[in-house]
């Protein structure tokens, strides 16, 4: 990817930010506009780790390009859960819960990213009432997603 690309269209692209079945799940261009501002990039080389279960968490992240692994650790053994993809975001537990990172998240490949920090979104809410909702929706729904997921793989094994 270029030096440059378009804030804007790199968070509409993301589920995050998409329309889910409701007229409203879909964040006005002004609401996305203002994160665009916010966002911060973030650059990453094949091999890099963006954060390590455990760490303490102040912000989300938005995949603009590069492929992340997102592993567990347990005891002596490493195992990857799931691989993230442009459009894709992850990190956004922690600005719900307040809680250490769940999972290490680390690059196999360059990767360019927005975050998103704590302090980012909260002052989103308080510029963006409705947008917020909409966002915190979106992420309900994309946990809820994963914990499926995850329900149904420990089933198949």
């Amino acid at each position: 990817m270029s030096d440059e690309f378009d804030r804007v269209e790199a968070l509409q692209t993301s589920p995050l930010f998409a329309s889910s079945g409701s007229p409203r799940a879909k964040l006005l261009p002004m609401e996305v506009q203002y994160l665009a501002d916010l966002a911060n990039r973030r650059d990453l080389k094949a091999g890099d780790v963006l954060f390590s279960q455990g760490d303490p968490g102040d912000a989300m992240f938005v995949v603009v390009s590069g492929e992340l692994e997102v592993i567990l650790h347990q005891e002596d053994r490493e195992e990857t859960i799931a691989t993230l993809t442009a459009p894709q975001f992850l990190g956004e537990m922690t600005l719900i819960d307040k809680q250490p990172r769940s999972a290490t998240v680390r690059a196999t490949t360059d990767c360019v990213l927005l975050a998103l920090s704590y302090d980012n979104i909260y002052s989103f809410a308080r510029a963006h009432r409705m947008g917020f909702t909409c966002l915190v929706i979106n992420i309900a729904k994309t946990v809820s997603t994963r914990l499926r997921d995850m329900n149904a793989a420990v089933l198949e094994n």
